[in-house]
């Protein structure tokens, strides 16, 4: 799970500038696509070497230092193309594990795949549809990733919250945090306009908040519906 708080430096938005968010985001999840095509060529090499925990180091690493090259061109338009890249490797093996793991693992994938599209849409049409103002919630959105973050690096040490009910728990709160996140992000780019913010930050943000919400909801229905071979 991640997600990326840095502060950017302000660029006016407009019209043009939104479509620039939307374009960065859509061009991101095809490059995702491409990532996991990629990972799924040399799974073997993944699996066997562990050289997905350095993609994904790297990926930490491009979020962390992200106000250092999100202005600078063509450098931000690179490294913002490598992020969803590293991403798609890093998430082949879990694919893989879903496949492989579970009998009904491509139909888990094909539904949380679908679900999140659905819910990803419906969280849009809200945050461009609403009048309350969601950012009220940028604190307690700031509070509830720490607490996600902290849950899954406690499961890997706490055996109790490895249990079927706690992955339930937290990986629903995580399918609802994300889809709040999601309208949170929209309406931000929206509303921008005013308060200015660097669109390759935004985009990043929107893609961060999709990918993980699509995380969540595999969890989720692998614990409902997962049927391990």
């Amino acid at each position: 799970m991640q997600h990326s708080s840095a502060p950017s430096s302000p660029i006016a938005l407009n019209k043009s500038t939104e479509a620039q968010i939307y374009s960065l985001f859509a061009l991101a999840l095809a490059l995702t696509c491409s990532g996991i095509i990629l990972g799924m060529q040399f799974s073997a090499e993944l699996m066997s070497s562990g050289v997905h925990f350095f993609f994904l180091i790297a990926e930490l690493g491009l979020i962390f230092t992200a106000r250092l090259w999100m202005d600078k061109s063509p450098l931000n338009y690179i490294l913002f193309g490598l992020f969803p890249i590293l991403s798609g490797l890093t998430i082949t093996p879990y694919i893989l594990y879903v496949l492989t793991g579970y009998a009904n693992g491509g139909t888990i994938l094909m539904n949380a795949f679908t679900s999140t599209v659905f819910m990803a849409g419906a969280s849009a049409v809200f945050a461009r549809t609403t009048n309350w103002d969601l950012s009220v919630l940028g604190r307690a959105m700031f509070f509830g990733l720490l607490g996600l973050i902290g849950l899954s690096l406690l499961q890997f040490f706490v055996p109790a919250l490895r249990t079927t009910g706690m992955e339930l728990a937290i990986s629903g709160f995580g399918v609802v945090f994300f889809a709040v996140f999601t309208a949170y992000d929209v309406q931000r780019i929206s509303k921008m306009g005013k308060m200015g913010a660097n669109p390759f930050m935004l985009a990043l943000s929107l893609y961060l908040d999709i990918f993980n919400l699509f995380l969540y909801v595999l969890r989720f229905m692998l614990v409902l519906y997962g049927n391990r071979r």
